[in-house]
């Protein structure tokens, strides 16, 4: 493999996982960390070089014993998060292993991973797609205060002057006496 070839491969790569990302990052609620990216592009230089050096499987049970123990010790992931990374990994794998006389059935592959991703997106985001803008908003909590959406619903069109918008209490602080509010609008 010479270098404009691996250059190639390599922003196709790129770019696939950017399409991915943008479009997994249209649900309001749940956002994708942007450096969740670098897995696609760490497993396509894992890839590489396994293709270069004789391993042994042993290395291949290391490598899953340390992801595995990851998972364990960090925070839970989305379903989003989750989808996003197996994508990229996947698309990482295939960019970096196919062989490049088959580039067409490569693009095939490829073409229809994303495609199939940007069309589940929309479909399951219909309702996120709708609201572009995000604000935080602190409502103070009085003795008339209710959870009530409606009651919150009033207060955040009386702090901020629209009338279409979607909410999620994202924290309730009893030391302030104040909610704070993500406004979708």
């Amino acid at each position: 493999m010479d270098l404009s070839e691996l250059l190639g491969r390599f922003l196709l790569l790129f770019f696939s996982i950017l399409a991915l990302y943008f479009f997994s990052n249209r649900k309001d609620n749940a956002t994708i960390n942007p450096l969740m990216v670098i897995v696609g592009l760490c497993t396509f230089s894992l890839c590489y070089l396994f293709t270069k050096i004789e391993i042994g499987i042993g290395i291949g049970f290391g490598l899953f014993a340390i992801f595995s123990i990851l998972r364990f010790r960090t925070q839970s992931f989305t379903v989003n998060a989750i989808i996003f990374l197996f994508a990229t990994i996947t698309l990482s794998i295939l960019d970096i292993m196919y062989p490049f006389e088959k580039i067409e059935l490569l693009l095939f592959f490829q073409i229809t991973i994303i495609g199939s991703y940007i069309a589940a997106s929309v479909i399951v985001n219909k309702k996120a797609s709708k609201y572009l803008n995000a604000v935080d908003l602190k409502i103070p909590l009085d003795d008339n205060f209710s959870l009530n959406s409606e009651v919150i619903r009033k207060s955040i069109q009386d702090k901020i002057k629209i009338e279409e918008f979607d909410f999620r209490i994202t924290l309730i602080n009893a030391a302030t006496n104040e909610i704070d509010v993500l406004v979708f609008y």
